[in-house]
């Protein structure tokens, strides 16, 4: 139960109200701090500090500090007014309605602030897709310039190449026509080149070559080069590992998994089936082995991970063997699976959030623990077991909070 702290000091102003709490020791970093426009509360493991205050103050303009030994709340005022006291006169009923009515505006005051922030980092996304394409399009644009550019400039280079080559060309040819021009490869070599490159049938009439056709390459055949790999278990490559080693470590591994009878060569096709692993699970379950019925669900889940209701028996079988933590996270994950919400899901939902919601309780996390077994009830209204279970934890909220 939580020490109530009495000893703080607080002075007002016309506009101002300012609480001085005292942390007793505790450190500083520990301080769990809650506020709203007519409440304030401050706990620090074993000490609970909370007010409802006389009058109601502006929470985005008061602020709160931690440090030196001390809590200072800073709050701006509402009216321009003294208080007659820093606490309203509520009674424990007035209080307990009060409590439960700003827990309730805070959880949609932090809803909405959730949604206006997903809608700005979705604006915030589309104007970067936009700004992206826009940089982009830029890109392309410069691009297909210089491309452009190096078309141009090569194309020019290819135009002057072939002018000068034709005016050698008729240079050459008016030098051999007019008888200037010694042959420099007698006309028998060229013969015997163009039958060496150009075979003719010999049955088939000799033709004449021609001496300004020049002999043409074959053109190349195409093919398939095959490359092989050495099959490898180990990362190295083989020139620079250990044979003998990790084969005999490779044995070591196998001969392990054996014994703990997860081979897949040695399990048989049922042992394979997420379903007949479940209903094992669920025999082992019954029969009150929770640590077959965990090894079952996990070996299934292994094989088949999006089965939610491997994940929801599995929370079951922690809860039983005291594993609080795990059937939190098993709960969690089968809520994930099971989307989208819909009426067919809604008992299996229902129940995840029940194993959640007791499980957070008897980890004294007792106001979640509360939130899901009321989200189990709402899914459920007509379960009278999920309504027991709540009803316990608000009897016990209730009876800490009065202590």
């Amino acid at each position: 139960m939580p020490v109530l702290v009495k000893d703080y000091i607080w002075r007002q102003t016309e506009n101002m109200v300012v609480i001085r709490v005292p942390l007793n020791g505790v450190h500083c970093s520990k301080v769990d701090i809650f506020s709203s426009d007519n409440y304030i509360k401050a706990h620090f493991h074993p000490f609970l500090f909370e007010v409802f205050l006389f009058s109601s103050v502006k929470e985005p303009r008061s602020k709160c500090t931690v440090g030196d030994g001390k809590i200072v709340f800073e709050l701006q005022k509402t009216e321009c007014d003294y208080w007659e006291n820093l606490e309203a006169n509520l009674s424990k009923e007035e209080q307990r309605e009060m409590r439960k009515k700003i827990l309730e505006r805070s959880q949609e005051n932090a809803r909405a602030e959730q949604e206006r922030k997903c809608v700005k980092r979705a604006e915030l996304d589309r104007l970067a897709v936009r700004h992206q394409i826009v940089i982009d399009a830029n890109q392309r644009k410069r691009i297909d310039e210089i491309k452009g550019k190096v078309k141009e400039i090569a194309m020019r280079e290819l135009e002057e190449w072939k002018s000068s080559n034709q005016t050698k060309e008729t240079k050459v040819h008016s030098l051999a026509v007019s008888g200037s021009v010694k042959q420099d490869v007698p006309t028998e070599r060229k013969s015997a080149i163009y039958k060496k490159n150009f075979p003719t049938n010999k049955s088939s009439p000799a033709v004449e070559p021609d001496e300004n056709v020049k002999p043409v390459p074959l053109p190349r055949q195409n093919g398939t080069v095959k490359v092989h790999f050495t099959a490898r278990a180990f990362p190295t490559p083989q020139r620079e590992s250990q044979a003998p080693e990790e084969e005999e470590w490779l044995k070591k591994q196998a001969e392990a998994r054996r014994r703990v009878g997860f081979v897949v060569e040695d399990l048989s096709p049922d042992e394979l089936d997420p379903v007949w692993l479940k209903e094992k699970g669920d025999n082992f379950f019954k029969l009150g082995n929770y640590l077959g019925a965990v090894s079952a669900y996990s070996h299934a889940i292994s094989i088949g991970s999006k089965m939610p209701a491997l994940y929801m028996n599995r929370a079951a079988a922690h809860m039983a063997l005291g594993n609080l933590h795990k059937t939190v996270d098993d709960c969690s994950t089968a809520l994930e699976l099971l989307t989208p919400c819909v009426e067919m899901n809604s008992l299996s939902r229902a129940r995840c959030h029940a194993r959640r919601g007791t499980a957070l309780c008897r980890l004294g996390m007792m106001q979640q623990g509360m939130g899901e077994l009321k989200a189990a009830v709402a899914l459920q209204p007509n379960d009278d077991k999920h309504k027991m279970d709540f009803e316990k934890a608000y009897t016990y909220v209730e009876a800490d909070e009065l202590e």
